[in-house]
């Protein structure tokens, strides 16, 4: 019986003995990699070493955004104490407990010029990361490379005295130059802005292109936010509201007058009826606005001068579909223009196949069709071009903080819209709107100026027909004209009261391309 108590007992402990070893046998040779990374691991401590994101300025090195040194309070376990503060706020946290409370320095986002372009520019998160406008767009430029030191910590993460540290360098980013003015910039935020508020409108933009080389010298839009309490804003404000689409109404005449010329379905001397309705397709196309007609027929400029449907009309049904649309592509629309914001949408221009029968006369003066403010600025830059679109461009130069690498953005063509003397006529057409008709209010005495005023009614959401009474008004212009410089774009959605692009949108105009021409010693063309 003792005997076999202590044989049993002999043989548990050779099993025992036998796990024993087949358990070192796993910890020390099969999992051996394995566990002894995640003991260095439990010893490991990272601290990193923040990256120089790189600064945004102006086309005149006018700082617009940079990066100041703050710090950051972190204790084991609890994590971050506070997070991008001054020396003295994080000093104080840390007397609390010195041993086991930490100071990290970090780089905090800094909007010196506050809402100045804001919705171009945009905003980073708390750990630097862009997150909309250009910061967003240019990240990977922007941000740089994150630099480390890896040591070794006691349980509570505390550095050991005396530990070997292997440094990773964080590499700085690299700065950004706009195309954008300060100067043109203020004025036009200052002036669409006032617009705004006096018209109780729910937004305004306000675009201006250098007309021979397609850079965007302001960009406006009202009501923005400042990105550096970005968190207070509504979420709507944050997105660049010039990337999105909208129905240009009566800016649209003079692409349908322009396609019309081009074909050959009319020429400057053509006379369209006099009408007061027209239907298409069983709809009933009717003027914005009564017309004392000067009797049974009207020319081509009459036409874009007191902006009359019925006739805009006549010229997209002498084209038909086919041909209409050919040429609204031909103009670059319902494509990216490729400003490298993200978001940027690509208009709503249906193939002709898919229009209704009304949509042809619907689309003649602006409506059943979307563009953005980009997309109508490169399609008049072909009247100002002689017929070849340019493509508006925000970023002017990306360089290393060591110089060692610059990247210039140059000046680039969409291609041929129509032709040069196709665009002469048109430029011409556009000057009658702004000294005989609805673009009087854009006038200017030391510059000769061509525009087109637009009043489009507004869409409903999920293309529910249209909102009775609420519209978009809209102002495309360009001036000198005798040898074109500026291009420039006003909109103003959901007026209160006077909705005419006229009224709200000509003086706009007037008022900003008249201060932009002056600040660049444009020569005056009509003195």
């Amino acid at each position: 019986m003792e005997k076999r108590r202590i044989s049993t007992l002999s043989n548990l402990a050779i099993i025992l003995f036998l796990l024993l070893c087949l358990r070192l046998f796993d910890l020390q040779v099969l999992h051996h990699q394995f566990y002894q990374k995640k003991s260095m691991e439990q010893h490991k401590r990272i601290i990193r070493l923040a990256a120089q994101r790189g600064d945004i300025f102006d086309r005149g090195e006018n700082i617009l955004v940079t990066s100041l040194d703050t710090y950051s309070v972190y204790e084991y376990r609890r994590g971050w104490l506070g997070r991008k503060l001054s020396l003295a706020e994080a000093q104080q946290l840390q007397a609390a407990n010195p041993k086991k409370i930490s100071i990290l320095k970090e780089k905090k986002r800094v909007y010196p010029k506050d809402q100045l372009a804001s919705q171009l520019i945009g905003f980073v998160g708390m750990d630097n990361q862009g997150l909309s406008g250009i910061e967003l767009s240019m990240e990977e430029y922007l941000r740089g490379r994150e630099g480390r030191v890896i040591t070794e910590g006691d349980p509570e993460g505390r550095e050991l005295y005396g530990a070997e540290r292997e440094k990773e360098d964080s590499s700085d980013g690299m700065n950004i130059t706009l195309t954008i003015d300060e100067n043109i910039q203020y004025v036009a935020e200052r002036e669409i802005s006032k617009q705004v508020e006096k018209s109780k409108a729910a937004s305004g933009t306000l675009i201006v292109m250098d007309a021979k080389t397609g850079e965007i010298l302001a960009l406006a839009s009202k009501p923005d936010f400042n990105p550096n309490f970005y968190q207070k804003a509504s979420r709507q404000l944050w997105h660049p509201r010039f990337l999105n689409p909208y129905e240009p109404g009566s800016t649209f005449k003079v692409i349908t007058t322009a396609a019309g010329l081009e074909e050959g379905v009319i020429k400057t001397d053509t006379l369209l009826e006099a009408l007061d309705s027209i239907t298409v397709g069983g709809k009933v196309i009717e003027n914005s606005h009564k017309i004392h007609w000067p009797g049974k027929q009207i020319t081509v400029s009459r036409m874009l001068g007191e902006s009359i449907n019925t006739g805009a009309v006549q010229i997209g049904l002498k084209l038909g579909p086919e041909k209409f649309y050919k040429h609204i592509k031909a103009f670059g629309l319902g494509e990216k223009i490729g400003s490298g914001m993200a978001g940027e949408s690509k208009g709503i221009v249906n193939n002709w196949r898919d229009w209704y029968k009304p949509d042809v006369a619907m689309i003649a003066f602006g409506q059943s069709i979307a563009v953005t403010p980009l997309q109508l600025l490169s399609a008049f830059s072909a009247f100002t071009n002689h017929g070849i679109m340019l493509k508006p461009y925000l970023v002017k130069k990306i360089e290393s903080l060591d110089g060692r690498f610059v990247k210039v953005f140059l000046d680039e063509e969409r291609g041929r819209a129509i032709s040069d003397r196709v665009a002469s006529e048109i430029k011409e057409l556009m000057r009658d709107v702004v000294i005989n008709g609805s673009g009087r209010r854009a006038r200017m005495k030391e510059f000769g100026v061509g525009g087109k005023t637009g009043t489009a009614q507004k869409a409903a959401p999920g293309g529910r027909g249209y909102l009775k009474g609420h519209y978009i008004a809209s102002f495309i212009g360009f001036a000198p004209f005798k040898d074109p410089r500026l291009i420039g774009l006003v909109i103003v959605d959901d007026p209160k009261g006077g909705y005419w692009g006229e009224t709200v949108c000509g003086p706009v105009f007037k008022e900003v391309i008249g201060y932009a021409l002056r600040y660049l010693n444009v020569k005056p063309d009509m003195l």
